[in-house]
């Protein structure tokens, strides 16, 4: 499956921006050449001119490169401006105020629902000012006009506020059903995809934790699957809080992979340590009995040439000689075990 089909909020926006990049390219430089030539607003004119350019360039830009946010909060500057301005220099018959009534859209659709509720406030009330201050108010001399005008405004912000709140958390809900083990929370495989690939830009200090609960079938068949599950949501609470900075992911029924950056060789060996220790000595009550499990792990370093499959079996390598010699133990390469060594050679 392809994580990017699942990122719909940067998809929408760079769609929308890349479409009003284009459109208001044109439509700002015929603006631009009207009010040079005709209204004689040279200043307007020549904003016009530059954001006729600006949204030219952005469209290219978009075309070969990602959405950046900051994109979208310089084209929502852009527009405000221009639109501010207009309504300054201009007289309220020309209606020029009424671009105000798109913005809302553009605020939650572009930049999200605080910056939505932030700047759609703002531009209502820097907009109220100024056309209050006009010395002529025509057309608003009818009460009428005016109440239909703010009413307006208010619901088209209102209905863009609750689209925004709804597609985002249902954009977000689905991301979740992706991305996490519906059982115990933690990322699933694709999840683990995703951060090394794409999230993950500094790999230097990476160290991978392969970790497999000990003999965990018998407490399946002992106790039965439902306590099994929850011995398994248990466990996956205790390895986020005992990691803490890391990232955990269920690669498996009862095997799990954390992921974590350490300056040191010897700090990573001491935190995979912890867990184990932590596991062991964990007391896990559920259903009014007392399950004791242990877990062997693994740990690999991250190389310049790994491959996120190979640095799973890395450090599943590893994990296997923390089975075979003992289990409720941490194994790595570079740990020195003098007893084993000729074994493990």
């Amino acid at each position: 499956m392809d994580i990017a089909a699942l990122n719909s909020t940067k998809s929408l926006r760079k769609s929308v921006l890349s479409w009003m990049c284009l459109c208001f390219g044109f439509l700002s430089f015929a603006f631009a050449v009207f009010n040079l030539t005709v209204n004689n607003f040279a200043l307007l004119g020549y904003i016009e001119v530059f954001f006729s350019i600006y949204c030219f360039f952005t469209y290219i830009s978009l075309l070969r490169r990602p959405l950046r946010f900051w994109q979208s909060i310089v084209m929502c500057a852009l527009i405000t401006l221009i639109v501010i301005l207009a309504t300054t220099l201009a007289t309220p018959h020309n209606g020029v105020f009424v671009w105000s009534f798109a913005l809302p859209i553009l605020f939650y659709l572009l930049l999200g629902k605080q910056y939505g509720v932030v700047l759609s406030a703002s531009l209502l009330v820097i907009q109220s000012y100024i056309l209050g201050t006009k010395s002529s108010l025509s057309p608003f001399t009818t009460f009428n006009l005016s109440l239909n005008l703010m009413c307006a405004y208010l619901s088209i912000w209102a209905i863009s506020h609750v689209f925004e709140g709804s597609r985002a958390h249902f954009s977000k809900r689905l991301k979740n059903l992706a991305l996490l083990d519906p059982l115990t929370g933690a990322g699933n495989r694709l999840s683990m995809n995703h951060y090394f690939e794409v999230e993950l830009q500094d790999k230097s200090q990476l160290y991978v934790f392969l970790l497999d609960l000990d003999f965990f079938k018998q407490v399946n068949d002992k106790h039965g699957h439902a306590v099994g599950d929850q011995v398994l949501v248990e466990v996956a609470t205790l390895l986020r809080v005992t990691l803490g900075k890391g990232y955990v992911f269920r690669v498996g029924g009862e095997e799990f992979a954390l992921f974590c950056s350490f300056p040191h060789e010897d700090e990573a060996l001491n935190a995979a340590e912890k867990i184990r220790a932590d596991i062991e000595n964990t007391h896990f009550k559920i259903d009014g009995l007392v399950i004791n499990i242990t877990t062997s792990i693994g740990v690999a370093k991250f190389r310049s040439s790994n491959t996120l499959e190979g640095l799973i079996n890395q450090a599943d390598k590893q994990l296997y000689k923390a089975k075979r010699f003992g289990r409720n133990k941490v194994y790595c390469k570079f740990k020195k075990e003098p007893k084993l060594e000729k074994v493990i050679a």
